[in-house]
């Protein structure tokens, strides 16, 4: 993989998020702004994203596409694995529920499928859309549980995200072809994503106060998340010698900052606020250097 390709990409993010933190400051970006927009993201944008891949019909044979569905359940359920016992081994005790989440998840949909387009291309981003299917039952399923002790919520298994992979999936299956109007349709509607999703996560930095950062548990938490773990899952990944797109597609994913809704759950559930949204900002700021790091070591 082409290192100077990632820096160059990451780099590109990092000024659109830029541009949105500014906006924020300017107040063109609001709280209110930040909601519709986000909802414009994931009902809209992602799903165009993910359709749009597909609209010359399916890349893949039908061997590919089982292999792939197959290795990515794996490796989820696997990741889930680790987490548990990452928070047993250190004896985590307090946010135990919210430490496992955020270990657990990253930002795969709404930072994920954008930077997989950047820097792979288009069909590293249909298998990391591909890949939402058992992360989305993963996080809605077994995720949410660990703040509720159980449960399933399936109008929010089936978001936008969900639906564009599994339509995406058909289309794969039957190898189907969209038509010119339909298929430019949703690649000018996910061509809003990458740009409108950076900003967004720019905008959300704004109001974290700056203090608050200087708290050790955070920022070893952001090396080991953003660093460590990637690297760990690199190594695992490469003893198994499968398709390097996929392998790649995997660990990028899995270099992604905290889910942004480990603050969702923390707030729904009682968990500390404060200590998630840390995580996501430390975590979606260091990824534009962490993640050239780790895919520098990938390529040694």
């Amino acid at each position: 993989m082409n290192i100077t390709t990632i820096v160059t990409q990451m780099t590109i993010l990092l000024l659109i998020m830029i541009v949105g933190f500014v906006g924020a400051k300017k107040n063109i970006f609001n709280d209110e702004v930040n909601v519709y927009a986000s909802n414009i993201l994931l009902k809209i944008g992602i799903p165009g994203l993910i359709i749009s891949s597909v609209k010359n019909g399916s890349p893949f044979t039908g061997h590919e596409l089982f292999n792939a569905l197959v290795i990515f359940s794996i490796f989820v359920i696997f990741t889930g694995i680790v987490s548990k016992v990452i928070v047993e081994v250190l004896r985590i005790q307090e946010n135990k529920a919210l430490w496992q989440f955020m270990i657990l998840f990253t930002n795969a949909g709404f930072m994920g499928l954008p930077a997989i387009q950047a820097i792979l291309g288009d069909q590293a981003m249909l298998y990391g859309a591909l890949f939402l299917l058992p992360l989305n039952c993963l996080m809605y399923g077994y995720g949410e549980s660990l703040f509720r002790k159980g449960g399933f919520s399936f109008k929010k298994f089936m978001n936008g995200p969900m639906i564009a992979s599994i339509i995406a999936l058909a289309l794969c299956i039957f190898n189907i072809k969209l038509p010119y109007i339909l298929a430019q349709t949703c690649t000018y509607i996910g061509n809003v994503t990458t740009p409108l999703s950076m900003m967004v996560i720019g905008a959300g930095l704004v109001n974290m106060d700056i203090k608050e950062l200087l708290d050790v548990k955070v920022w070893a938490f952001t090396i080991f998340k953003m660093i460590l773990l990637p690297l760990f899952y690199m190594f695992s990944l490469s003893l198994f010698h499968m398709d390097p797109l996929i392998e790649n597609t995997l660990i990028l994913i899995m270099c992604m900052p905290v889910a942004s809704n480990s603050s969702v759950y923390a707030f729904m559930y009682g968990e500390d606020v404060t200590l998630a949204s840390k995580a996501i900002f430390l975590t979606s700021v260091s990824c534009v250097v962490t993640i050239p790091i780790v895919f520098i070591l990938h390529t040694l």
